[in-house]
Order: structure tokens, then sequence, then C-alpha cells
């Protein structure tokens, strides 16, 4: 029995979560990356006025985005993958070559939050560029985005690994349905 929140499942509630996360740095990416321009293009002309801080923030929020957002395509199953054999493969081989494929993403993951967390400690307090020295703004927040992304992309790869061994027929279904899709 799944524990429901406002009517929303906890996995649901979660996912839509992480997803307005994504977009609310999307989002202020995109306007950050509007007020560089205008910046650059309109008062810098007219009043002799810029906002260095506008590159590092992007930059920044790219990097968030960039994690953050491998965690929603890892949630959707729309990482890379090669599909061209996966119509023609038999729903145990398929099953097997699922299992290895999560496993090898979770692998990659631990090795990547091994590698992020001694350099968040290492960063802490470095600067980046002309943003404030002070959290959530120091070069040690970099880290925390690998850190945040790779703990959310491990919660997707349990899930399906789980569902891998219990109702493996989901995973098979988006398998062959996204080979029909790219027919």
């Amino acid at each position: 029995m799944e524990t429901k929140l406002a009517g929303l499942s906890v996995g649901s509630l979660f996912n839509r979560t992480v997803t307005a996360v994504a977009l609310g740095i999307y989002a202020l990416m995109i306007l950050t990356v509007g007020l560089q321009i205008s910046a650059r293009w309109i008062l810098e002309p007219l009043f002799d006025m810029s906002l260095p801080w506008t590159v590092n923030l992007a930059q920044y929020l790219l990097v968030w985005m960039t994690f953050v957002g491998a965690a929603v395509a890892s949630r959707k199953r729309e990482h890379i993958s090669l599909d061209l054999l996966v119509s023609r493969l038999s729903d145990r081989t398929l099953r097997i070559l699922a299992s290895i494929r999560t496993l090898a993403i979770l692998g990659f993951i631990a090795v990547l939050i091994k590698g992020a967390y001694p350099l968040y400690v290492a960063n802490r307090t470095t600067s980046i560029g002309t943003l404030p020295n002070t959290a959530p703004f120091t070069g040690g927040w970099l880290y925390i985005a690998a850190l945040t992304g790779g703990c959310l992309i491990i919660v997707y790869g349990l899930r399906d690994f789980a569902q891998l061994l219990f109702t493996p027929e989901t995973i098979l279904n988006d398998l062959q349905r996204e080979t029909n899709d790219d027919n």
C-alpha cells in the first residue's frame, strides 16, 4: 500500500518535486541569460553599466541543471541508450541487459559521488568569479549539484532494479514502447 499525501503517492510527489526543481533552475537560468544579454546590449552602451555576475550565475545554474536534469531523464528512462536490437531480443535477454545497464549506471554514479565529495570539501570556501563568497555560491556547491543529482539517479536506479526483480514487465514494456516510438 502506498502512502498518500494530498491525494498523491509519495513517489509521485517526489517525482513532481524533482521536476519542479529542474524547471525552476531552467527558468532562472533563462532569466539570468536574458538579463546578461540585456545588460550587455542595452545597459552597457546607454549607461556604461554591466552585470558581470550574470555570466558566473548562468554557468553555476547550468551545472545544477545538468545534474538535476540527468536525474529527471533517468526517472523517465530517457538516458542515452542504443535500442537498435531491442525488438529482436527475447524478454529474458532484455531483462538481463536492462539489469546490467542499471548496475552500470549505479556503479558510475557511485564513482561520481565518491569523487565529488572530496572535491566539495576542498572547494567549499572558494569563490566563483564575481558571485558572493558565501553558500550557496562557493565552488563547493558545484559539487553539491553532482552529489544531489547522483543521489537522485541512485534513487531512480534502485527503483528500476526493484522493478526488474519484481515487475519486469514494466521496464520491458517501456523498452519495447521506446523502440516502437522510434520507428
